[in-house]
């Protein structure tokens, strides 16, 4: 089962008792998967790929409408075999069409937030999809090829601050999201509770992964970096003890040489907390990267000289 399919069996469940909430989410529905048959007897359809998704609708409409309705299935060849189903509504049609307004082209204007979801809802049962959270894309959409209709559901999904933008592909526009916070703020809205769980917990999941996988590189390439400053350190110390007469030496410079040897693989800060607890409990960090320079100073000095003279 796909993601998406999982997400409209979730909504399947949910059961409305008001009124205008089942209107909207109704509305949802025929507005973007119905068509008005005109003619002698008016007549409505509306196609899906579920017998689930009819079956919710003509229960909704049966109890508010007398009616005669027939369903048809067909097999598009060109979506691997892919089942559709058109549920034809005749009688009872002119009265759905009047009350739902199905020939206007004036969105109807919901009472409150809960129709909007509702609306959001019927839209996404009948032409929505989503990615599943474990594929490497974020992508929600609702397709439809009236601009009129998709521009009225970019807005509503605004009001929510789902920054849903809108795209044209080929003769349909899609009004689609790409946030993962957005896509479960989404589901959560249209009631796909259970799905937008799941959702939740697998991009959750998947960011403690990279977080994780992160912090690991960060830590090998910060080791990276300590053992090359170590192994540079290590060289100029070992050019300093063959080639300097360390007597002459300052004593600062002979304690970080001896506490670098003894502890090669220490990053500066473990250095540091060497040195306060065995010799000098005020040297900085700045201080401490002082006397590696100036060691460091007195090996190109002496190899500059000596370049000199040959």
């Amino acid at each position: 089962m796909s993601f998406t399919t999982q997400v409209k069996e979730d909504l399947l469940h949910i059961e409305n008792e008001e009124y205008g909430i089942e209107y909207a989410e109704v509305l949802g529905v025929l507005r973007f998967a119905g068509e008005v048959k005109l003619g002698k007897n008016l007549g409505i359809s509306f196609t899906c790929n579920s017998m689930g998704i009819i079956r919710r609708y003509i229960k909704i409409l049966k109890e508010r409408y007398e009616l005669d309705y027939s369903v048809l299935s067909r097999t598009i060849s060109r979506l691997d075999n892919h089942v559709v189903f058109t549920c034809e509504i005749s009688k009872g049609a002119d009265s759905i069409i009047k009350d739902y307004n199905l020939l206007g082209f004036e969105m109807t204007e919901f009472e409150n937030e809960e129709q909007k979801k509702a609306f959001l809802r019927g839209a996404f049962l009948v032409r929505g999809s989503v990615n599943d959270p474990n594929s490497k894309s974020s992508h929600l959409e609702i397709s439809y090829n009236s601009d009129t209709e998709i521009l009225a559901l970019q807005r509503i999904m605004n009001e929510f601050d789902l920054n849903a933008r809108i795209a044209k592909r080929k003769n349909n526009y899609i009004v689609y999201i790409k946030s993962k916070d957005s896509i479960g703020e989404f589901l959560y809205l249209i009631g796909a509770s259970k799905s937008m769980e799941y959702y939740q917990n697998i991009i959750i999941t998947k960011e403690i992964k990279t977080t994780a996988k992160r912090t690991i590189n960060l830590d090998l390439a910060n080791q990276t970096k300590t053992n090359s400053a170590a192994s540079e350190q290590l060289k100029n110390i070992q050019y300093i003890e063959y080639h300097f007469d360390l007597s002459k030496l300052d004593n600062k410079l002979l304690m970080v040489m001896k506490v670098r040897k003894d502890n090669v693989e220490a990053s500066l800060s473990e250095l540091l907390e060497i040195i306060h607890e065995e010799y000098d409990p005020y040297l900085t960090k700045s201080g401490l990267n002082h006397r590696f320079r100036k060691l460091k100073e007195l090996v190109e000095d002496d190899l500059e000289r000596k370049s000199k003279n040959k």
